[in-house]
């Protein structure tokens, strides 16, 4: 079974004819996806020429890979587990940015008249077990008292209004969570860059970086080119190239699927009110219609063999049928793959390291970060006001062992995976 994007079918990219390569740019971003398009716009709008190296093609990474739910992002160490590292006052800070990110990604697609099929239709996330609800529902009033988030919960005796399955114990919905269409996003942000007077090289990847004086030179397969600036926004697409990045995240491999199409009565059934969803488990499953409501999409990480679509198709389905036992047992119509970068204190970061700018590490929610932190570093690249996070400051430390890091991290899912096993047998 051969890997395909639901989001890429009927949606093809516009081509971009960029020209040659010049010799010199003000800023050079290596990465055209969210974080690299969204900075690329506000510094070309700035004034400076800004080119943008892609490797393969815009978004080709995790940008349209992803499963175009949107939200706030909150840490996982929580109010209190963030509090105890980094204070009170901090912990609320750090909480908070995540509403400011989902507030500015809105307002700009809005204020740009981006059409990404933008809808902010709410997240219903189902409780795996009865503890989990209360836990939810304890760190979601913290949340709530000190940063003014919206939720409510959903018992259990009221959640099909939510969601057409027995399968939760309740459930908490976040209203004002949303979905896009993320393939349609990078269109948007490509015609706005490109519009600004910026420059996308597609298949022009960078093989090597060096600093001479001021100055960066980008060696890439047709020659050289020389910046003023340089930012990395390859976040779990980093390579030996943009080891600055590279040594610091911790690439995590995520499939999708989505069914064939469906009566639009059935969708309905699995989403009453039209949510999208998340649950509490450790290897959790997150899901959601189709923008056009034909089909469902279901992902997450899988316990398999990574190159293998079949075998990650075959689990999300299962893990999708134990959830909706009425979902038809049939290949999906498409299977496709991405990496998420997660880091050691699970926070994204932004900074300079070695005279780069970079900013990445989002953790599989980088949709609204990456948007907000593409114009944050970007602003701090043209040394304007208004470029700080709640972020900044906390050390972006390299990851011990990296090049073991990928395969730790397909052990872990194996053990939390058994462990969510454990707590179902339970129950």
């Amino acid at each position: 079974m051969g890997e395909r994007i639901y989001w890429q079918d009927g949606v093809p990219l516009a081509p971009i004819a960029a020209g040659d390569v010049p010799d010199t740019v003000d800023i050079a971003i290596i990465g055209a996806g969210f974080t690299g398009l969204s900075a690329g716009i506000h510094l070309a709008r700035a004034g400076h020429s800004v080119a943008i190296f892609e490797a393969a093609q815009a978004g080709a990474g995790g940008s349209s890979r992803c499963g175009g739910m949107i939200g706030p992002s909150f840490h996982k160490l929580g109010l209190a587990g963030l509090a105890a590292q980094y204070g009170q006052e901090r912990a609320h800070d750090i909480q908070a940015e995540g509403l400011r990110a989902l507030s500015m990604f809105t307002d700009f697609v809005r204020a740009e008249g981006i059409d990404c099929d933008l809808t902010m239709c709410g997240r219903f996330r189902g409780m795996a077990t009865p503890a989990d609800y209360d836990a939810t529902a304890a760190e979601a009033a913290r949340l709530r008292d000190a940063i003014g988030l919206e939720f409510h919960m959903i018992p259990q005796s009221e959640q099909h209004r939510e969601i057409g399955s027995d399968r939760y114990y309740g459930g908490i919905l976040y209203p004002n969570d949303g979905a896009i269409q993320p393939h349609k996003l990078i269109q948007g942000l490509v015609d706005r860059f490109i519009a600004a007077g910026g420059q996308v090289f597609e298949g022009t990847p960078v093989t090597d970086l060096s600093r001479v004086g001021g100055a960066v030179t980008l060696r890439h397969p047709n020659g050289t080119c020389r910046a003023g600036q340089v930012l990395v926004a390859t976040n779990a697409y980093s390579d030996a190239a943009t080891a600055q990045m590279r040594d610091r995240v911790i690439p995590i491999r995520v499939s999708a699927i989505a069914t064939a199409p469906m009566d639009l009565n059935a969708v309905q059934s699995m989403s009453p009110s039209g949510r999208i969803f998340g649950e509490t488990k450790r290897v959790f499953l997150w899901y959601r219609p189709t923008p056009d409501g034909t089909r469902m999409i279901f992902g997450g990480r899988t316990t398999g063999r990574t190159g293998r679509t079949d075998i990650c198709a075959r689990q999300l389905m299962a893990q999708a049928r134990d959830i909706f036992p009425d979902l038809p047992d049939e290949t999906p119509d498409f299977i496709w793959r991405g990496q998420v970068a997660h880091t050691l204190d699970h926070a994204p970061h932004l900074g300079q390291i070695d005279g780069l700018w970079y900013a990445g590490g989002y953790g599989g929610s980088g949709i609204t970060r990456s948007v907000f932190f593409g114009r944050q570093v970007a602003r701090r690249m043209l040394g304007q006001r208004g470029g700080e996070t709640a972020f900044d400051d906390l050390p972006f430390n390299p990851v011990p062992m990296r090049a073991f890091a990928p395969l730790a991290a397909r052990i872990a899912t194996r053990w939390y995976a058994f462990q969510d096993r454990l707590d179902a047998a339970r129950l």
